[in-house]
């Protein structure tokens, strides 16, 4: 579980995806809590395994399912990730409840200052807007934010410094693909009304 805070940018050291399988590592600069290996790390708001670590370097496999529903298939080394550890009993939660489950994919529309602040337009695909309120959180590549406004399958998201600056969101392109993973409770209620 986690909370959709970021809590560093890590950079990809290798990402090897071939017949026998896909395996990552990513450096993690000063971690200031102990991981262990079995531990689970949200990389761009996907929940992965340590599998290993040395030093500053940590080692996951991604699997086939991973691959397909999320954007970490379109990695590289030197990309850059956001990285959050699991939520603790005496951690705040700062943005909302956050399972590491990918829904679906979106896709970067824009990205453009307005004033000291950033507003980033994201499509999404229609299945998931149900889902989705004016003013309810999201997490998009694992940052919770809010919803500022739905016009179509748009999302508007208006971006704060600290977290343009201290995320992998400074780094968007108009059309690139990022993790979308839809307020939790939502689903549970959308179960619970059908069953």
């Amino acid at each position: 579980m986690f909370t959709g805070i970021i809590e560093k940018i890590g950079k990809v050291l290798e990402f090897n995806n071939n017949q026998s399988g896909c395996k990552l590592i990513v450096q993690i600069e000063r971690i200031d809590a102990s991981v262990s290996i079995g531990d689970s790390v949200a990389i761009n708001g996907t929940c992965l395994t340590v599998e290993k670590y040395d030093k500053n370097f940590y080692h996951f496999t991604l699997s086939p399912e991973t691959l397909e529903v999320s954007s970490l298939s379109n990695l590289e080394k030197d990309s850059y990730v956001n990285i959050e550890l699991p939520l603790t009993i005496n951690k705040f939660i700062n943005g909302h409840i956050v399972s590491g489950h990918v829904d679906s994919l979106g896709t970067v529309t824009s990205l453009e200052k307005v004033k000291d602040s950033w507003l980033l337009l994201v499509t999404v695909e229609k299945n998931i807007l149900k889902y989705i309120t004016t003013k309810g959180s999201i997490s998009i590549d694992g940052v919770s934010l809010t919803v500022n406004n739905i016009k179509g399958q748009s999302l508007s998201l208006m971006i704060i410094p600290h977290t343009y600056e201290n995320t992998i969101i400074k780094y968007y392109n108009s059309g690139e693909k990022v993790n979308i993973e839809v307020d939790y409770i939502s689903k549970h209620l959308e179960k619970l009304k059908n069953d």
